[in-house]
């Protein structure tokens, strides 16, 4: 049971923690303009001010996708633990990652800086339905080697 906790669900929820903390207003847009923006210039000098901040931008979204992203891969594996059905985990884990969003989004809510957008809501989404994509096509082309998929 320790090895289950430990080795299944940690991770998961050391990730979800981490996530809780970046919805603070300690990563606004505001404030991680003060650290992307700078290196930004330095790899693009000809950008102009409003092409940074549009970069900036999207590379806040980027990382809605590769956070959830994540969070859905720990969430498959914590929950395929010892399970042989493929499709519930997954199903599970989607549901899981889009609770965790909707959360996150609502504490967003209640920052000074920060504000809750169903739109980011679907950039999570699309990182969990990304990973789950890659695990379902990983998971037959292992069990059907000569699959098509």
């Amino acid at each position: 049971m320790k090895r289950l906790v430990l080795e299944y669900w940690t991770p998961l929820v050391v990730w979800l923690v981490a996530i809780f903390l970046f919805s603070t207003d300690t990563f606004s847009s505001a404030e991680t303009s003060r650290i992307i923006v700078p290196f930004l210039k330095f790899l693009f000098p000809g950008l102009s001010p409003d092409d940074l901040q549009t970069w900036h931008g999207v590379l806040r979204k980027i990382a809605h996708v590769a956070a959830y992203f994540i969070l859905a891969v720990f969430a498959y594996r914590s929950l395929k633990y010892g399970q042989s059905d493929l499709v519930q985990p997954k199903v599970r884990a989607m549901v899981f990652v889009a609770s965790a969003a909707l959360l996150d989004e609502f504490h967003q809510g209640f920052t000074v800086s920060r504000g809750a957008s169903i739109v980011d809501v679907g950039y999570d989404c699309l990182g969990a339905v990304w990973a789950l994509w890659l695990i379902t096509a990983y998971e037959t082309r292992r069990l059907r080697p000569y699959s098509v998929l």
